[in-house]
């Protein structure tokens, strides 16, 4: 299908917010015209993105030498998290997948997401269970505000969804078997774990249909109507080619992990029933 949308957290989040943005950037892929971030925050970008990727080749099973670490905050984070690190909770038949995309089909779209941390196994019960943590560097965020954010919402539709082709005889999964923890390295002792139900679920994914569905009517029309909430602007690059400059300038919150776009080919998708 020519207008089919691979929808990550991102493109959702923008696409809410103004479809003239979802327009300018996931469909014409108009090049971000935002100016080079300050050198301290371009370093604190690189770290969490250093950190990501040293938490990978952890959960890959490489040996991580501390003395290795050049960087003297990811050796704190380092050690924070062998202090305090969240998986240690898991069944000791948890299988750990780091950094693996998940996609499913939403109506003529499809849905993506990509965990820094998949667990998958059996409980005491023998029942199945799917764990995702994701990595914070930045500042801590309660879980209220974690609860209602796209990549919580996301992450745990995608699972309820399509999570049984991490098995091999596809197994049911129950939401109520799916569980998402933000682990904050500013505080390392305290991670945030949202559980999920089914009523949840229905709710979160009626949602979901709906957008993909606005999503279909805007192409069907081109019509992508700029947001009448002038915040969103602030922080907005396109500013230039909308006419709103005038809104003002912000700093984006910045986030270490944001899904790159990538081909569908390269994305796991799950044979669904």
């Amino acid at each position: 299908m020519e207008n089919r949308q691979t929808l990550s957290q991102y493109k959702l989040a923008n696409f809410l917010a103004c479809q003239r943005r979802f327009q300018l950037r996931s469909l014409r892929r108009l090049p971000w015209p935002a100016s080079p971030l300050p050198e301290r925050t371009e370093q604190v970008l690189q770290q969490g993105q250093a950190f990501h990727q040293l938490l990978e080749r952890h959960f890959l099973g490489l040996k991580i030498s501390p003395a290795a670490i050049e960087d003297g905050r990811i050796q704190q984070w380092w050690r924070a998290f062998q202090t305090h690190n969240p998986v240690q909770t898991l069944p000791p038949n948890a299988r750990f997948l780091p950094e693996t995309g998940l996609t499913v089909p939403l109506g003529n779209h499809l849905l993506y997401g990509r965990f820094d941390l998949l667990a998958i196994g059996e409980d005491e019960q023998n029942q199945p269970f799917a764990h995702v943590f994701d990595w914070k560097t930045g500042r801590p965020i309660a879980a209220s505000e974690l609860k209602t954010r796209w990549q919580t919402r996301l992450y745990l539709a995608l699972l309820a969804e399509g999570g049984s082709a991490f098995w091999s005889q596809a197994v049911p999964l129950a939401p109520e078997q799916i569980r998402l923890t933000y682990w904050f390295v500013q505080e390392p002792d305290a991670p945030v774990t949202i559980g999920y139900s089914a009523a949840e679920h229905a709710a979160n994914w009626a949602e979901l249909q709906q957008i993909a569905a606005q999503l279909d009517a805007a192409l069907a029309l081109n019509t992508w109507p700029l947001t009448d909430d002038w915040s969103h602007c602030r922080e907005c690059a396109y500013q230039i080619y909308c006419g709103r400059q005038g809104a003002g300038t912000a700093v984006p919150e910045l986030d270490e992990a944001e899904e790159p776009d990538i081909p569908n080919e390269q994305l796991l998708t799950p044979e669904l029933p």
